[in-house]
């Protein structure tokens, strides 16, 4: 029981804990002269750290403020696209691109004059002459037509 009454002590002298356990706490007090010394060690040791706390809050330099956000300012990492933003690279991207799409447009232009001209209406005329004409038997013809969909 001394190591839950024990846990519990910090709560009790904070004025943090409920009334039940408030009363279980002062039970156990008046009978056991172990967690009695506890409590008064507890006690000493708060008056000794309220010796070590100063009256008023300190007040930071005036240009404390500034020197904190000028070393966040320093120490803050680059991101990725800072890189692209940088006049010397938008300028180089922007030449490799226009090289780039210059070479796509000759390679295109060149394909396109090959299939400009195509096949002539002659060398057409002849591939329709030499091809020869299939016969169908004329049940096939029916049977082709009755089961053709558009």
């Amino acid at each position: 029981m001394h190591q839950t009454i024990q846990d519990g002590l910090e709560d009790f002298l904070a004025d943090a804990c409920d009334r039940e356990e408030r009363a279980r706490i002062e039970a156990h007090l008046r009978q056991c002269a172990e967690c009695r010394h506890e409590v008064d060690m507890m006690k000493e040791m708060a008056g000794l750290f309220e010796t070590l706390r100063s009256s008023e809050p300190p007040v930071p330099s005036p240009g404390f403020s500034a020197g904190v956000t000028a070393l966040i300012e320093r120490q803050r990492s680059e991101s990725f696209w800072s890189g692209f933003l940088q006049p010397v690279f938008g300028r180089r991207l922007a030449l490799a691109s226009l090289l780039a799409l210059a070479m796509l447009g000759t390679v295109l232009m060149s394909r396109e004059t090959e299939y400009a001209a195509g096949p002539s209406p002659e060398m057409i005329l002849a591939a329709e002459q030499d091809a020869p004409l299939q016969t169908m038997e004329p049940g096939q013809m029916l049977y082709t037509l009755a089961t053709h969909k558009q």
